[in-house]
């Protein structure tokens, strides 16, 4: 089942204190303090209806209504990390999950994630009926990649869109100008030190 994040207010004053503390350590680094959990883990639905999202010409409509999208979140790469420094939940790693090797991939939308996550339950729902998750997703844009180097195709999994990548970097792709990072992250709930 797909979760609802919520901060938690404790360990969110502890991470500011940690982010406080760096800043005065190295100044030149841009590091930001928590105040409401879109600041780490936005939710989709929130984050589409950002004002600063319609710049992006949209690759492939949601089929979805936004009420559908419950418990995926906007969110940096490798942000999982911080999970349980700011919520009650952290990552599970599972090494004989049989998600390990298919839990992440790069999807057009939130609506072809969700009907990925959707197979998965069908195909392991023994596995997964009992266990909780989030998605995470991380928009990565044509328009920010370097000439040379860069974000490819074959480093983030299962492309499961509806284009047909002829390039080997983001940034040389015709017609592409995002594509989602995601993951399906098991969770669990934290216990009280």
């Amino acid at each position: 089942m797909l979760v609802k994040l919520a901060l938690n207010s404790k360990k969110v004053e502890q991470y500011n204190q940690r982010i406080r503390e760096l800043k005065m350590q190295y100044p030149d680094v841009s590091w930001k303090e928590v105040e409401k959990l879109d600041d780490m883990f936005c939710p989709y639905a929130q984050f589409m209806r950002d004002p600063e999202w319609t710049k992006y010409k949209s690759i492939a409509t949601d089929h979805r209504p936004n009420i559908e999208f419950h418990g995926i979140y906007v969110c940096g790469l490798n942000s999982n990390h911080t999970l349980p420094d700011i919520t009650d939940y952290k990552g599970v790693t599972n090494f004989d999950s049989p998600l390990y090797w298919c839990n992440y991939g790069v999807a057009d939308n939130a609506s072809q994630i969700l009907d990925y996550y959707n197979g998965l339950l069908v195909e392991y729902g023994d596995y997964m009926n009992n266990r909780k998750f989030i998605i995470t997703m991380t928009p990565i844009f044509r328009e920010d990649e370097p000439a040379d180097g860069g974000w490819r195709w074959h480093k983030w999994g299962q492309y499961i869109g509806d284009f047909e990548p002829k390039c080997e970097y983001l940034y040389d792709e015709q017609g592409i100008d995002y594509v989602w990072v995601f993951h399906i992250l098991e969770v669990e709930e934290c216990k009280d030190d």
